[in-house]
């Protein structure tokens, strides 16, 4: 199958950029032609050129008749794709007004769509104006948004991980000595990361930070190697679960806790993102949405619970089930197949 993914940018160490470069790279081992667009190329754009996914930053075509890759090199012709799978509001209607018959799965990340004073849309605003044939949502939180205010119909797959790359460790330590926090969202002396730094101390543990306002780094992988428990929110923390670590909500919407066989269920639902999870989401102002930041002692006390292997191989067997790439590219590719046919 020839896929065009699409992104708003292809140069940021952020969420859906290392989830596009993530489907992009299973997609490529299954076997599919895969090209990526964005306006904006770097970093991960440069790493989807290395697995030999072309990358373009224009969707407009040369006399000839074909698009510019991000490598001149390559120039071919590739305007004939069979599915475009993408996010964010300007991409897709590019892509859209490029390809007006090509079947576009266009994925929802976020609830916060517009500004309400200014009317200025946001990224994850979807397209209402022009047909997208499939909506997918990153969690039931998403995709009752898009329900309740834009009459969408959605479907919901969650933010997945390359388990090869994100493996699970060892078993866990006697005790704690490294913590780690992943976050582009919040700074050293946000109030969010001193409880963090409380945590640390009464464990004496190492602190670590990585992220815009610590250290950024693609290596993510090979940091959390070495932590033994993370914190963060979205994909930043369950990359960390992911590894067999303890996981652990907490940002700038709040606190959501240890992720755990139990509370899975419930984080998932705004995907691990802190928020308070409200059927009727479309009525409520982004501070209704928040939870409190929790006490570093009450941090602590959920961290003690779940400090046992039996609880860290629950959670894995959940990560596995609802969390693969391998599952949700399956997924994907079920529903590029029945729009095609």
């Amino acid at each position: 199958m020839k896929i065009l993914l699409f992104n708003n940018t292809l140069s940021l160490l952020a969420g859906s950029e290392t989830y596009t470069l993530t489907l992009a790279t299973e997609l490529k081992r299954l076997g599919h032609e895969v090209t990526a667009y964005s306006p904006h190329l770097g970093l991960i754009a440069a790493k989807l050129e290395g697995i030999g996914v072309k990358c373009v930053d224009s969707l407009s075509t040369h006399e000839s008749g074909q698009i510019e890759p991000f490598n001149p090199i390559l120039v071919e012709d590739i305007g004939n794709f069979d599915v475009a799978i993408g996010a964010h509001y300007d991409r897709t209607k590019e892509v859209r007004q490029k390809f007006p018959n090509l079947p576009i799965i266009a994925i929802c990340h976020g609830i916060l769509h517009s500004n309400p004073e200014t009317g200025e849309i946001y990224p994850e605003h979807p397209v209402t104006d022009m047909i997208v044939e499939q909506y997918v949502a990153v969690s039931e939180e998403v995709q009752g948004l898009l329900k309740s205010v834009y009459n969408i119909e959605s479907v919901v797959i969650r933010n997945f991980f390359d388990l090869n790359r994100f493996k699970k460790q060892g078993k866990l330590p006697k005790k704690p000595s490294t913590i780690l926090v992943s976050s582009n969202y919040w700074g050293v002396e946000s109030d969010i990361n001193k409880i963090i730094k409380e945590v640390a101390n009464y464990y004496k543990a190492k602190f670590v930070g990585i992220g815009a306002n610590f250290a950024t780094t693609y290596e993510t992988d090979e940091i959390i190697k070495e932590a033994d428990i993370v914190f963060g929110m979205g994909r930043s923390v369950m990359e960390g679960v992911c590894a067999g670590k303890i996981g652990v909500v907490h940002g700038r919407w709040g606190t959501g806790g240890v992720i755990n066989g139990a509370s899975h269920k419930v984080l998932k639902l705004t995907n691990f993102s802190g928020r308070k999870f409200v059927d009727d989401i479309a009525s409520k102002r982004a501070e209704d949405l928040m939870n409190p930041l929790f006490s570093a002692e009450e941090i602590i006390a959920q961290i003690d619970a779940a400090w046992n292997q039996e609880s860290v191989d629950e959670t894995y067997a959940i990560i596995k089930k609802e969390h693969d790439v391998k599952v949700a590219a399956k997924k994907f590719l079920d529903i590029a197949n029945s729009l095609i046919s």
